[in-house]
Order: C-alpha cells, then structure tokens, then sequence
C-alpha cells in the first residue's frame, strides 16, 4: 500500500523585492513528506528555513513552484479560502509562542476551533484533554504571565493541535529555552508524533535533537544540499 503524502513541494522559489535587487531565498526546492513522519529541517541562519515553513504554513506566498498539503493548493482561492485551510489542517508553532496575555492557557487553545466556528462545548473538552496531555492539567486557567516559557510552549503546541491538523510545522520551538525545558519540547514533539500520528516539520538549531530524528533535511543558500533518512 502506497504511504500517503502530507506534504509535496516541487520547484519552489521565493524572491523578495530589496530596493532594485532580487534577492533570492528559496531557489528551486523539491521533496516530500509522508503523512506520519516526523522531520528536522537544519542550516545556517539565512538558508531560507523560516521562509520554507512560512510558505509551508500559508504566512507567505511562494514566487513560483508547487506546494501541496494533503494533495490540496493552499494557495487556491480567495485570502477567506487560504485563512480557512490554515486554520484546519495546518498547526504553527513559533520560537514566540504568540499567547494572547488576557487569555488564559485553556482560552488560548481553544481560540483556533473557536474562530473556525465550531461549537464550544466540544472544544473546551478537546482543550482539556489537549492541555492534559501536555502535562498542564493544573495550569487551565492560568494566564500566560503566570507560566514559565516551557509551560507556554506546552500551551502552544496544545493550541496547534486543537483543530486536528493535517501538519504541524515548527520554527525554531525550544529556541528561547534552556536545555531541560528545550529537551521537554523536543520529547513533546516525538510523543505528538507517534502518539496522534501527526506529520511534524520542525526547523531546529538544535543539533542534538536534529540528530535524534530519523530524517533531517538540510538548507543552504536557499537550496537542499542533503536529505538524510535513518
């Protein structure tokens, strides 16, 4: 049986406009992604790592190229359209974990499938059990401002997960943490994983939980110099 596909990217390019230069960042990009696979893309800083994630998850627009999750164009349609496909099948999670500071830790997972316009009272449950999982079923109700950074990571990858995406992408997620905390999210990250089955793109300066994942995927000057699979 053939595996499915989460994740296909074909001839990708992105060019931003610097005055009257053209500044190339993503120069040509093809490879793909199993749905259940869990992946570190590495590089330099300025290999275009955070731009590949961005257009993955929809925050940018790529120059030219295909890009397809779950065999479907996110890009197609109206700016309604593409804000909709990424509220439901893709989950972000940012070195700056984005919580809103008047929300409590269960009001911020919950937000996403709110806005998605599902009905609350599932989605509370959904949140709980979420916020559980990630071992803050103590912390529900407090506010961000009362959580250390790891416990606010813990909520947004709870909050990322809330709709069931199809892929769950990372930028640099343990960035901000110390070692300890950094080694929770990666755990978190490997238990999401293999746990919910969920496709996971993370990009990672760090080299030790780079090289625990079976496939890392490096960036240089915008392009793959190589694709390692254990």
């Amino acid at each position: 049986m053939q595996s499915e596909v989460a994740i296909e990217v074909c001839d990708l390019r992105k060019v931003y406009k610097v005055g009257d230069q053209n500044l190339s960042v993503l120069s040509g990009l093809s490879f793909s992604v199993q749905k259940g696979e869990l992946v570190g893309v590495v590089g330099a800083s300025g290999s275009g790592k955070s731009t590949l994630l961005h257009i993955l998850g929809t925050l940018d627009t790529p120059s030219d190229g295909k890009v397809r999750i779950a065999g479907r164009d996110p890009f197609r349609g109206s700016d309604r359209a593409v804000s909709r496909f990424r509220n439901h099948e893709i989950g972000f999670v940012f070195q700056h974990n984005n919580l809103l500071a008047e929300f409590s830790a269960l009001e911020n997972v919950m937000m996403p499938a709110l806005i998605g316009g599902a009905a609350e009272a599932p989605v509370k449950a959904r949140a709980q059990a979420l916020l559980a999982n990630v071992g803050l079923s103590q912390r529900l109700h407090h506010f961000p401002g009362q959580l250390s950074g790891g416990e606010q990571q813990r909520v947004a990858i709870a909050r990322a997960l809330i709709n069931e995406p199809t892929v769950l992408l990372a930028d640099e997620p343990s960035g901000n943490l110390d070692s300890r905390n950094a080694e929770n999210i990666h755990s978190l990250f490997r238990d999401v994983n293999a746990q919910l089955g969920t496709t996971v793109l993370v990009v990672t300066h760090n080299t030790e939980f780079a090289r625990s994942l079976a496939r890392r995927i490096e960036l240089r000057d915008g392009q793959i110099v190589s694709d390692d699979l254990i």
